[in-house]
């Protein structure tokens, strides 16, 4: 492979990476993350960690998580 060969290969790869990488970032953010940061913004999620407030029930994802990692 010649060097013009190798830059064309790179050039291509890099085109192939951002294209890639930017229909990633295009993606919406899920919606509890964006009600996470809305909470965080607003200074909720500080109070309730700091106050010790768990009564809250965890999210299913975040249920099956738990249950996954205790085997």
């Amino acid at each position: 492979m010649t060097q013009r060969d190798q830059g064309d290969a790179r050039g291509d790869i890099d085109a192939h990476l951002k294209r890639a990488f930017q229909q990633l970032t295009d993606e919406a953010l899920p919606d509890r993350f964006t009600d996470l940061l809305a909470r965080l913004k607003a200074g909720e999620g500080a109070a309730s960690a700091s106050s010790g407030a768990g009564d809250e029930e965890p999210d299913k994802e975040t249920a099956q998580a738990g249950k996954a990692s205790r085997g």
